[in-house]
Formats: C-alpha cells, structure tokens, sequence
C-alpha cells in the first residue's frame, strides 16, 4: 500500500528571471496561471531569450511536486499523468526519484511551463500538450485503491477534470481524497467542481482561490466550501501564513522568515508537509506549522532546488522542540 498518489499535469518547467511580467506584448498579472497556444507559448519563450535570464530547467506539475516533496521525506508515494515520448518526458521522469512513476504513460509532447519570476511575483504559462490525453483504466483504480490518500490538482482540459470526477466517485470510501485546485480550476467556478468538491476530505485553495470560488473572504469562503463536502479546508496566505478551518474552529498558522527567490511551487511544498503530518496523525495544528516551514525553505531556490529531505522532519522537530 502506498502512503499517497498524485493525479494531475506533469509538466517541465522553465523557469526564467525577468525585470517585469509584460512579455512578448502581453500583461501577466502576479500569481497568475494562464495557458495559451503553442503559437503564443512560442512568441513568449522567444522573446525571453533575449530579454529574460533561464535560471533554472525542472520537473514540474503541482501533483507531481508535491509527490516529490513528499518522497524526499521518505513517504512512499506515487503519481498517474501523462508525459511525451520526448526527452523532456525523460527528463521529467529523472527528477522524481523515489515516486513510483509506473501509472505514468507516454503519448504525444510533454506539457511545458514557463515560470516568470520578477522580483517577489511570478507568474505560469502553461502549455498542456500530452496532459490533454490524460484518462484512467481498472488497473489505475486498484493502484489508488491501494493507497492511503489521493492527491489531486488541475488539468487545463475539461476531460482531465471529468476523469478526476469519475475517479472520485469510484475510489473506495477509506482512501482521503485531497484537492489543491489552483487558479485553473477556481476559475471554472463552483458549479463546475461541486461533483469533485462533494467526495474531498481535504481542500488547499490559495486566498484568492477561496474568493474567486465564492467571492467571500478566507474563513468565510473556506466554511461555505465545506457546506460542498469537505471536512477540512487550509487555505494559504502567503506572508501572511496560512488558515486551517474545521467545523469548529479557526486555526492560524504563522508564515516563516525566508528569502524569497521563487515561490513556485510553494503551496505543493505546503501540502506535503501537511499530508506528510496527516500521515503520522499529527494534530492539524502541528501539520500546519511543518507545512509551513518546509514551504519556507523551498521558496529560497529555483524550482525543486530546496524540497525536502531525509532529515526534514528531523530538522523541524528539532527546531520546534
């Protein structure tokens, strides 16, 4: 049985520094995460070339970086995605060493993403290519059924999202299905995720997510999506920490000092620890606060250059006595 698997994009990700985020004529708003043609992908990456610094080429999808994160600690994990039969599908597949990648098929061009990182703000463009074929068999079902939590976040494509939804109405009533649905699928509404919503134990929407789902603010907005299913909501606040809402209470979660160098990624890194915290039946409070620090030390490198590792939980347990 595995501890967790992760079901969503599996991009490569090219991650460039620029002075601002207006590029090839184009405004990208901070935190932002837009997909374009390959047309429009192709003009940005152009003009970057001349104009952006390539900091940093990785392994990417939020799923994915959460499943890495979480087997850098040693929680045995694995992932469903599509990726290209390119080299950059085998690049992808080098850069999850200890995720079991064998639900992982190979079809088409693997999907890029280009990460603008401009001061403290980035913003994502994203182009799906072999993500847009993603789709689940019996064999795939027995594999999360095996497991202890489903971690799921989003495709671009309605049909990745229709998979998702039949995969949550199928996946036995045991396994803890958990959700970080990003600014792709907050976008698409309440309406559109009230199927997948209604199966979820766990919920990780950004602030601006929960407000673009119910227009209300943190707390508010986190209790009116649980009224949907979930029984727990942990909405993330950047700097200003994080918010863990149950049926019956309001825990807030201090942000932790760090040097900001690329906050990519980051709230992947916060849902390993806390799923990483859940599996070792922490309180939701301690969960919380290990969820933290490793966010905090992820964002002070490029790409996965400060995931977690063997001696993380070590590490924090020191420091938090």
């Amino acid at each position: 049985m595995l501890d967790a698997v992760g079901i969503g994009a599996l991009n490569v990700d090219l991650i460039f520094s620029v002075p601002r985020l207006n590029i090839a004529g184009r405004e990208f708003m901070p935190g932002a995460e837009v997909f374009g043609t390959a047309e429009e992908f192709s003009s940005v990456l152009e003009e970057l070339k001349s104009r952006g610094r390539l900091m940093k080429m990785s392994g990417g999808g939020s799923a994915a970086n959460t499943m890495v994160a979480m087997a850098g600690m040693g929680v045995e994990v694995g992932m469903l995605g599509v990726i290209g039969d390119d080299e950059e599908g085998e690049f992808i597949l080098r850069g999850m060493e200890g995720v079991d990648v064998s639900r992982v098929r190979r079809s088409g061009e693997t999907g890029e993403c280009i990460s603008l990182v401009s001061k403290d703000d980035r913003s994502l463009l994203i182009l799906p290519n072999s993500n847009d074929r993603f789709d689940f068999d019996s064999g795939d079902m027995e594999y999360l059924n095996n497991s202890k939590i489903v971690h799921m976040t989003s495709f671009v494509t309605d049909s990745g999202l229709e998979a998702q939804k039949k995969i949550a109405r199928r996946i036995d009533g045991g396994v803890m299905l958990s959700l970080d649905p990003g600014e792709i699928y907050a976008r698409r509404g309440l309406k559109a995720l009230r199927q997948l919503l209604k199966r979820c134990d766990i919920i990780f929407p950004n602030e601006r997510e929960v407000h673009m789902l119910t227009g209300l603010d943190c707390v508010e907005g986190s209790r009116m999506l649980m009224e949907l299913g979930p029984e727990l909501v942990v909405c993330t606040m950047g700097e200003e920490g994080s918010m863990i809402v149950t049926d019956t209470q309001e825990m807030v979660i201090r942000s932790r000092p760090a040097k900001v160098v690329d906050k990519t990624g980051a709230g992947d890194v916060y849902a390993a620890g806390f799923l990483t915290g859940v599996l070792r039946n922490w309180p939701l409070k301690r969960c919380g606060d290990f969820a933290s620090f490793l966010a905090a030390r992820s964002i002070s490198s490029y790409g996965r250059g400060r995931y977690p590792d063997s001696r993380s939980v070590e590490r924090y347990l020191e420091e938090s006595g």
